[in-house]
């Protein structure tokens, strides 16, 4: 059987009849293998020149008792949600937990590359590090990436594109807004990118265009009091502001009524994510919730199914892509009573 690229552990156990666990058992040299079935696969290793990488040998012979986690930053309640989610599975399981964040790495990829040393799988947001890299070392680990999704990777997200439809489509229908703009980079991580389209979708379903460009600037709150201070310079305001996430909404909340311009009186505002400070703030948020810690949780189940029951890490994951569920949380900033 002749063989494109370089041959996987997949490829193998489909060559051997067997399963992935199978091979990643005989490589280790695993004594409860029967002899028969360890000398099909030896063979098929052999047919197609299948070396173990380096990085798979260590995982596949020891235990590391360890799940990492790679973000691209470590501060605000959407990471503090998604990492205490993964934790809740670690702690259940007995798995300890390393966190990366990657945010200002020159050296992100060879970090990420060193924990998967260190580890027994990876959870993994999505932008964060090359999808190349990702897909290498899920052929010697499981790899679950979160908030993205991959035809050949194990993903767990939810679909902030019609999420961000639906909540773009109360402020249409409901309010009658017309002059609506996007707060946030399009062309970061697949988050937002999903949430312009979304945004997009909606303006197009009732025959709007975009009143003016998105506002591109970070995604913490300080980025929302710039955009603020932005919007008061250029005149005059849309009548809905759409953003990105809930802390670019509180930064521009914070700053824009101190300059003159009341919310929801003069324009409007939506978030995402529903983080905890949404139904505090004044005026209360309308946002679009999202389970993040569930995310963070659902992913560590995914990510630790292989290694449970004792099992050696090194077995990777099958491509796959689990989709949790989003609602629209209605509150004052839209222009809604309380």
């Amino acid at each position: 059987m002749a063989s494109t690229g370089r041959p996987t552990v997949r490829d193998i156990a489909r060559h051997a009849g067997v399963s992935v666990a199978t091979v990643s058992r005989v490589t280790r040299d695993d004594p409860k293998v029967a002899p028969a079935t360890r000398d099909r696969v030896r063979a098929s290793i052999d047919a197609l020149g299948y070396t173990p990488s380096a990085l798979g040998l260590s995982l596949a012979y020891q235990r590391h008792h360890t799940l990492g986690i790679v973000l691209s930053g470590l501060g605000g309640p959407y990471f503090a949600d998604l990492v205490q989610g993964v934790e809740s599975v670690a702690v259940e399981t007995g798995i300890a937990v390393n966190v990366l964040g990657t945010h200002f790495r020159p050296d992100a990829d060879h970090a990420v590359q060193q924990l998967a040393l260190r580890t027994d799988a990876l959870v993994v947001q999505g932008g964060t590090v090359d999808e190349e890299l990702l897909t290498e070392l899920a052929r010697t680990m499981p790899v679950v990436v979160v908030a993205a999704s991959s035809g050949r990777l194990a993903t767990v997200r939810t679909d902030g594109r019609s999420a961000a439809r639906e909540i773009v489509t109360h402020l249409l229908e409901v309010h009658g807004y017309r002059r609506l703009r996007f707060l946030g980079s399009p062309d970061g991580s697949s988050d937002p990118t999903s949430r312009y389209e979304g945004f997009l979708d909606a303006l197009a379903d009732h025959g709007i265009s975009e009143s003016a460009p998105p506002l591109d600037f970070g995604f913490e709150a300080e980025y929302g009091a710039i955009a603020a201070r932005e919007l008061h310079a250029g005149g005059e305001l849309p009548e809905a502001l759409v953003c990105a996430n809930d802390e670019l909404a509180f930064g521009v909340m914070a700053t824009l009524p101190g300059l003159g311009h009341p919310i929801p009186g003069e324009m409007a505002i939506v978030g995402f994510d529903d983080n905890s400070l949404a139904a505090l703030a004044s005026p209360t948020l309308t946002t679009v919730h999202q389970p993040t810690f569930e995310l963070g949780a659902t992913a560590a189940r995914i990510a630790l199914e292989p290694t449970k029951d004792g099992a050696a890490s090194g077995i990777p994951l099958p491509p796959d892509d689990r989709v949790l569920e989003t609602r629209t949380v209605i509150r004052e900033s839209c222009g809604c009573s309380a």
